[in-house]
């Protein structure tokens, strides 16, 4: 015999949209992606903006990059232990915070400190967003949702610079 506890977790996974959820983890992915590749054409508008050295403008975009991929397993790892959602929304709110963050830096050197912010934010979205798949999906859909995931992925790399030149003009 079910207990309550068991038959409100069985209703709640029937009745969740899995493509409402496909739709959310790629939107949070297209923005990690994005992240990473437009800043690339903003790098010369960033050193005018900031009056600053080369090399304070190769720590704002590596400074995304480290953080992201230092923390990225790790991020997986607390993912399994806390919860794959809980870990997700909260690396979105910080993602997002850390992204309004940057765009309101008064300095590079805050600008450098949010894009790490930004970075540890990504790291906690990305490997949640396979293995949230991997749950919701029954496994005759799961492929097909895993090529939503993969389409998404190409699709944010190839658009940052674009919308990155278009933003900046």
């Amino acid at each position: 015999m079910s207990t309550p506890v068991t038959v409100q977790a069985a209703t709640a996974k029937a009745a969740r949209n899995p493509w409402a959820v496909l739709a959310v983890l790629c939107l949070g992915l297209f923005m990690i992606l994005l992240d990473g590749t437009i800043v690339n054409i903003a790098i010369p508008h960033i050193q005018t903006y900031f009056n600053t050295a080369f090399s304070n403008i190769e720590w704002v975009m590596n400074a995304y990059i480290l953080a992201f991929a230092v923390l990225l397993v790790p991020m997986g790892r607390f993912g399994d232990l806390w919860g794959r959602r809980k870990l997700f929304v909260g690396g979105m709110t910080l993602f997002t915070l850390g992204s309004l963050a940057c765009g309101l830096a008064p300095s590079i050197y805050l600008l450098i400190a949010f894009r790490v912010i930004q970075g540890i934010g990504g790291a906690a979205m990305m490997p949640s967003t396979l293995s949230i798949i991997a749950t919701v999906f029954p496994p005759h859909k799961r492929g097909a949702a895993m090529g939503v995931w993969g389409g998404v992925s190409g699709l944010a790399s190839g658009l940052g610079p674009v919308l990155g030149g278009i933003i900046l003009q």
